[in-house]
């Protein structure tokens, strides 16, 4: 089905279809890799990610509301639409949540040398390089991320509004989940617990950007605060997931886990991938890749942002590039 107007084609059933499997895939494997308390905890964790969203998206929705009428009528009373509401309350929940997590997984690693130290990520002291105890703060965040990222998954494909970015969001979520699962399983939480940072961190003034753009705070009238939270937003994403994210990242995936764990000579011979180290150390290597080919395709559809705001209004660019509704959506019933 094509577009029309500001609506968005039906993603392609096939690749929607293999992710959705995958998803479930993921979630049955979760009964294997987890202890019985810890599968209880994520069961309870799911249902409190998910009242904890209503009620934030709730607290937004009349509080977005208020600001919106109360101090942006010169901008038309931006949220005064139901479908801009709606996205609006959305990025909110996710703006709570990447909020809310970053502070869990500073607290985290300030009693860590992991950020400082990436080689202290893994011991050398085992066969496998794995700590094979870990504090139960971490663990905690751990299996709080994955209720995030299956709820995150569930609502991505049935509660909210479909947008171009779809199946690569999809993606995004099949990927994580399956990289959060396998550290845990091997025992290489450190490493994790970075991986969960750099995202949640760095998607901070992404949900800020996204939640102004709604509010058409453009422009002199909206004092530029679009403007200067995209000029953040591409610093950060440079910086953090295009630059830091394979440097401490993937170097330490691929290089210092194998230096740890094998012989000098072993260790940059790419033709051995079987030995006393990571298990699965090609296919880790892989998701860790496949993220960050994400992170450089949403970071060129960012400076394409850039390119097109030059000449167009950054509500209007950002509108026509990552926005939209499902082609079989309620947006023509609007008030």
């Amino acid at each position: 089905m094509g577009k029309r107007g500001n609506s968005v084609a039906k993603p392609n059933a096939v690749l929607d279809g293999i992710l959705m499997l995958t998803l479930v895939g993921e979630v049955i494997s979760l009964f294997y890799i987890l202890e019985q308390e810890l599968l209880v905890t994520l069961g309870v964790m799911v249902g409190v990610v998910a009242v904890a969203i209503y009620l934030v998206k709730a607290t937004f929705r009349v509080g977005g509301g208020w600001i919106s009428r109360t101090f942006l009528q010169h901008l038309g009373d931006p949220l005064k639409k139901k479908t801009t509401m709606k996205k609006f309350t959305d990025q909110s929940w996710q703006l709570a949540i990447h909020a809310s997590m970053t502070v869990l997984e500073i607290i985290v690693i300030m009693d860590e040398t992991w950020w400082q130290d990436t080689r202290s990520m893994w011991n050398p002291e085992s066969p496998t390089c794995d700590f094979p105890t870990q504090k139960y703060l971490t663990k905690f965040l751990y299996i709080t991320q994955l209720a995030i990222w299956i709820y995150t998954a569930f609502s991505c494909k049935f509660l909210e509004e479909i947008r171009k970015d779809y199946l690569v969001m999809m993606t995004h979520h099949v990927v994580t989940i399956a990289l959060v699962s396998w550290s845990y399983a091997q025992g290489y939480l450190p490493v994790g617990v970075l991986i969960l940072i750099v995202h949640d961190a760095s998607d901070i003034p992404l949900d800020l950007l996204k939640m102004a753009n709604y509010m058409k705070l453009e422009g002199p009238k909206g004092l530029f605060i679009t403007e200067m939270l995209f000029a953040l937003v591409l610093g950060i994403w440079f910086y953090v997931r295009i630059y830091l994210y394979p440097v401490k990242l993937i170097n330490s995936a691929f290089w210092e886990n194998r230096e740890a764990c094998m012989l000098p000579a072993d260790a940059h011979d790419l033709s051995i991938l079987s030995f006393p180290g990571v298990p699965m150390w090609f296919g880790f290597n892989a998701l860790l890749i496949t993220l960050y080919i994400l992170h450089i395709w949403w970071g060129f559809l960012l400076v394409r942002l850039l390119v097109n705001v030059m000449s167009k209004s950054v509500h209007d660019t950002a509108k026509e590039e990552y926005e939209g509704t499902s082609s079989d959506s309620e947006a023509s019933k609007e008030d």
